[in-house]
């Protein structure tokens, strides 16, 4: 039944009209029947206006019964407008809405900012094998200047490591954790190398009415190539220290069973073994102390506060050292500047440093020939050269020179009694000061060995 009070008013107008145009007169003219007319045709389409508007109305109150929206009949009336409150009601979802949807992208630039942090690479395959999602270090590593290129794309083109792709499938078909091992050739400058890299693939879980349902799969990886070169600095240190006892150890137990002998030996040949013995031994002693010195200069975590004048430390290292160097004959010339070269340090530290250098210099320098050590300061820095004119070392050597129980002529270094741990402590300490240290030489032209160390009051 309709009960709009505009409709009731709109049908009683127009009946009235129609009454009052048969009362008039006697009958009808031709243009009463026109005004009649006229009059009939607005009644409909007033009417059907009406009927229009109530079944819009009638809309209405439904969208907003499931909205939410509770309109109330009050006396047989409808209050308010069903209109204006459809349009609250909307405009209150969408605020919502909005309001929702903000948090979802403050969620995922959250989550793509954590991900993008990561030293891990991360790559991410729907149920067809396409990438969903790749980090910024896995896209660096995949030589993808931008991550986004790559999503949509299938996980071959991505990468063609069989490990990886193979991992990603088995972890989404299996439903289980798949670990993998695998190379990458990098392709960026002097990062083109052979990088190795441990992952571990897990599927990609999502919840529906029927339970858990696979959507993909996900693989962190980790870059091991620093590990691996560690664990092979490690095998190749153990081996050369077990190398390096062993020689000297294998000599005093031989000569120790010859002196054991029960035969006869004359009092020259037994003095001449216990010199072999002493010699070894005070080889082995050395070792032993360089590796102890190695090892405390590599735990120590802070750098030392002391300040240190080098010009004394190198007058006691040429003190030490004066009496071998005049024995070989060698011509050592100092050259100081007249006021204190002060840094900070460890006296024992750079005390050692600076005589691994000289003694190298005078251990290899030809008889005769001349060792000049240099200290001044340049641009707030220390700079010591040790300059020799020993047998010089070949161009590819120079790279591996620091490092430890490297030795450019392995038979003359033990003929001398070097540990092949020198210029490594070297090096350690003078990186542990905060300096640097480099090398110049050539072959049969002598050699340069110059570190440097940042100055105090400068």
């Amino acid at each position: 039944m309709i009960r709009s009070p505009l409709f009731l008013k709109l049908a009683l107008s127009g009946g009235g009209l129609l009454a009052l145009g048969f009362l008039i007169g006697g009958g009808l003219t031709a243009g009463v029947l026109d005004v009649a007319l006229t009059g009939a045709f607005l009644l409909a389409g007033l009417v059907v206006a009406a009927v229009g508007a109530w079944r819009l109305a009638g809309r209405a109150r439904r969208v907003l019964g499931k909205t939410g929206v509770s309109v109330a009949a009050e006396g047989g009336r409808w209050p308010g407008d069903e209109f204006a409150l459809l349009e609250s009601r909307l405009e209150a979802n969408r605020i919502r809405f909005a309001e929702q949807l903000e948090e979802l992208r403050a969620d995922r630039n959250q989550l793509n900012a954590l991900l993008g942090s990561m030293v891990e690479g991360v790559v991410a395959i729907d149920l067809e094998r396409q990438v969903l999602h790749l980090n910024a270090i896995a896209a660096k590593w995949f030589g993808r200047v931008i991550p986004e290129s790559a999503v949509g794309r299938p996980i071959y083109e991505l990468s063609r490591q069989p490990e990886l792709s193979g991992a990603l499938i088995e972890a989404m078909e299996k439903r289980r954790e798949v670990r993998r091992s695998f190379g990458l050739v990098g392709s960026i400058g002097r990062d083109a190398d052979l990088r190795k890299f441990e992952l571990t693939a897990s599927p990609l879980l999502g919840t529906s009415d029927g339970g858990e349902r696979v959507e993909g799969a996900v693989a962190v990886m980790h870059d091991i190539s620093e590990l691996e070169r560690l664990e092979g600095l490690r095998r190749d240190f153990v081996s050369n220290v077990s190398h390096e006892l062993k020689t000297p150890l294998t000599a005093i137990h031989g000569y120790v069973e010859t002196l054991l002998d029960p035969a006869d030996m004359d009092r020259k040949t037994r003095r001449r073994f216990l010199r072999k013995i002493r010699k070894q031994s005070a080889r082995l002693g050395a070792l032993v102390s360089d590796l102890l010195t190695l090892s405390r200069i590599e735990a120590s975590a802070e750098r030392p506060e002391n300040v240190v004048d080098l010009r004394s430390q190198v007058g006691e290292v040429l003190g030490l050292l004066g009496p071998s160097s005049e024995a070989r004959g060698l011509d050592m010339v100092a050259v100081f500047p007249d006021r204190p070269v002060t840094v900070r340090g460890e006296e024992e530290a750079l005390r050692q440093a600076l005589s691994n250098l000289v003694d190298n210099a005078v251990k290899y320098s030809a008889v005769g020939g001349r060792i000049l050590v240099r200290l001044q300061t340049d641009n707030g820095r220390a700079v010591l050269e040790v300059e020799d004119e020993g047998p010089g070392i070949s161009a590819e050597h120079l790279d591996r020179i620091f490092e430890r129980f490297y030795r450019v002529d392995r038979a003359r270094s033990r003929e001398l009694g070097g540990t092949g741990l020198g210029l490594s402590i070297v090096k350690n300490v003078v990186q542990r000061h905060g300096g640097g240290v480099e090398v110049e030489s050539e072959k049969g032209r002598g050699s340069v060995f110059r570190f440097w160390l940042p100055t105090v009051g400068e």
